[in-house]
């Protein structure tokens, strides 16, 4: 559902930022704007290759959100579909036939120079957050030995589970 925009894409005022879930499976993104009340008119998607932006409205505020993605992950174009409810909205994007798999992370904002960089949610990503947490790159060979094993066991939007285990004797610490 691309429209044009009227003022172009800085749009005649600034636009906050709205609350927004974005999940993905192999082949698409399912983006999820949290916001009541969106006037479906209003709404204005554009796709690049590897970004995606969004302008629409609620009530008198005016909303817009950027998604960046790395240069190896890309879009298809237009959106596969858009569906607009009381509570909020849902879009959802094809990713690009050599584009397809888990993508690691994104960068998102209202405004292009000022992007925040967004994990999502994975195995891979918990594991490294974890270690980077605890114990960053300072760490010495004891402050290693002395660390809990961890073990990712399940990781959701909604939820992840851990198994932490003391490396001497590999009893749980704690779940």
């Amino acid at each position: 559902m691309a429209h044009p925009r009227a003022g172009g894409d800085s749009g005649p005022a600034a636009a906050s930022c709205p609350p927004f879930q974005c999940r993905q499976d192999e082949a698409s993104l399912t983006l999820l704007l949290l916001v009541p009340g969106i006037q479906p008119h209003s709404l204005s998607g554009d796709v690049a290759n590897n970004r995606y932006s969004v302008r629409f409205s609620s009530g008198a505020v005016t909303y817009g959100l950027i998604l960046q993605f790395p240069t190896a992950n890309r879009l298809a174009a237009p959106e596969t579909s858009v569906s607009v409810g009381a509570h909020n909205a849902a879009i959802l994007l094809a990713k690009a036939t050599e584009s397809t798999g888990l993508w690691d992370k994104y960068c998102f904002g209202s405004d292009a120079s000022a992007l925040q960089e967004r994990l999502f949610v994975s195995e891979e990503n918990v594991d490294g957050f974890l270690d980077t947490v605890l114990c960053p790159s300072s760490c010495t060979q004891s402050d290693l030995e002395a660390q809990p094993l961890i073990e990712v066991l399940d990781v959701s939007e909604d939820r992840s589970q851990i198994r932490l285990k003391v490396r001497s004797s590999g009893s749980t610490v704690c779940c």
